[in-house]
């Protein structure tokens, strides 16, 4: 490759971009159209996260992917024509484009163009807070970069840095593939010294705890403010992916046996539709946390109108951990703004779940309630008493 072709443009703050986001439907949508906007909506949310400026955003009909650009030329003509009457420089596409497609979609637009996998990176790279989430992070953005680098070679030296390539990915056009396959194995091995660390540390917790668990901006972190009344509260923000690291409290729960029960409480990163196995896998150390509790409190927006969808997403991820269905307790957030008619359905699914309200607490000390009874049935067994 020639040396000159490394040279980097300016990195555009991401104030300064304009972006037009592109959402579609296949013909198997045709009748579920509410589906892919409402997954356009999220594209949104995390464009919003990514702290990019939202201008314009379109639904576009996809009947059959073209390998080369995944949209249409006639398409692709009219997301010009928006790109230049709106002073567009950045298109986000609500799929997983292929290498190729974002090499050809660039040359074609002659702008940056993200799919949703790239903007959840970018988003990775943003949020990581701690040293572990770090690591995760870098370990996600180079499985994903590594059997891609062929394709996305032209796409990073006219990126340079910016939106969609930070954190590493903006170094990897210069490194080769051996050093990414070494960098990959000595964060597996990191990692797994911070999965012995959490071992131990898990030794010295409360006998009892909880995990809380959801889809991404449900409301996790906020319910572990409320139950755990900590006088330094964890950062929660109407963003998604507010949270990458995985934060644990202690949560007074009642009095047993004329004693306070406590439990412990622990945030997780929240999930996504659409997110490939091997992004997911990045963050195992932290997932593994849910494996080795008592119970699970899965926090569901019961707004949304792809909640059914998303506590699938939720439940076939924790599944693959072993956990019995049966620990898990549902907790749905935002009462307060779900229709009655939608409200009645999922309570017919869903008959046991409690219902709530982070703003403003409501429900929380019925589900507080529950942990506790919960808590008391686990105690008994691990002290091998009846009850």
């Amino acid at each position: 490759m020639d040396a000159s072709s490394l040279i980097k443009p300016k990195i555009l703050s991401s104030e300064s971009y304009q972006a037009l986001l592109v959402g579609q439907y296949g013909s198997r949508d045709y009748l579920f159209r509410d589906v892919q906007e409402e997954s356009l909506h999220e594209l949104f949310l995390l464009s919003d996260t990514a702290r990019v400026q939202h201008v314009s955003d379109i639904m576009v009909h996809v009947p059959k992917p073209d390998p080369a650009y995944f949209l249409h030329t006639g398409t692709l003509d009219i997301i010009a024509d928006k790109i230049r009457d709106d002073a567009i420089n950045l298109v986000i596409i609500d799929v997983n484009l292929k290498p190729t497609q974002l090499k050809n979609l660039e040359e074609y637009l002659k702008v940056r163009v993200l799919g949703r996998v790239e903007l959840i990176l970018d988003i990775f790279a943003m949020r990581a807070k701690t040293k572990e989430a770090a690591l995760q992070v870098e370990l996600a953005q180079l499985t994903y970069i590594l059997p891609r680098l062929k394709g996305l070679g032209g796409v990073l030296s006219r990126l340079g840095g910016g939106i969609g390539t930070r954190g590493p990915g903006e170094t990897m056009l210069e490194a080769d593939r051996r050093h990414i396959r070494r960098r990959i194995l000595t964060l597996k091995k990191e990692l797994e010294s911070v999965s012995k660390h959490r071992e131990n540390t898990r030794k010295n917790r409360t006998p009892l705890s909880f995990a809380i668990v959801g889809y991404t901006n449900a409301g996790k972190t906020s319910l572990l403010n409320i139950l755990s009344s900590s006088s330094k509260n964890l950062l929660a923000e109407d963003r998604l992916f507010a949270t990458l690291d995985s934060y644990t409290r202690k949560v007074y729960l009642g009095e047993y046996e004329y004693k306070p029960l406590y439990a412990t409480a622990t945030d997780t990163v929240g999930f996504i539709r659409n997110l490939p196995l091997n992004l997911a896998a990045a963050f195992k150390s932290t997932l593994e946390e849910i494996a080795h509790v008592d119970s699970i409190v899965l926090v569901a927006d019961a707004s949304s109108v792809r909640v059914f969808e998303e506590i699938e997403v939720v439940k076939s991820e924790i599944k693959k951990l072993g956990i019995d269905e049966n620990s898990i307790m549902i907790f749905f957030n935002k009462d307060d703004i779900i229709l009655k008619i939608n409200k009645k359905d999922i309570q017919q699914k869903y008959p046991d779940a409690i219902w709530g309200n982070t703003m403003s607490k409501d429900g929380v000390k019925n589900l507080r309630n529950k942990m506790y009874e919960m808590a008391v049935v686990v105690s008994l067994q691990k002290t091998g008493k009846s009850l």
